[in-house]
């Protein structure tokens, strides 16, 4: 926690690895926050949306999981088709 609130690093890829390791030990709030706090800092990277998704169907909120989702594989078509 030290490092991602001491302002060493500012990595979505940090946030996104705490929120899979929320949602593999069953928390879905804190995986949720996390997913969020690397979509802030990344608001174009689909693996944040996803990790959202995860969250939100382990919260039981279908439709924002299934928005979340599709949202996320909308950004990662469009990676795509820049490549």
């Amino acid at each position: 926690m030290q490092f991602i609130n001491g302002g060493a690093i500012v990595s979505p890829t940090v946030f996104a690895r705490r929120s899979l390791a929320h949602l593999l030990t069953d928390q879905p709030n804190p995986a949720l926050r996390d997913a969020m706090q690397a979509q802030y800092v990344n608001p174009e990277w689909p693996i944040a949306f996803f990790l959202q998704s995860v969250a939100l169907a382990k919260l039981n909120m279908e439709k924002e999981a299934a928005d979340m989702l599709e949202e996320g594989a909308i950004l990662e078509a469009k990676r795509h088709a820049r490549s």
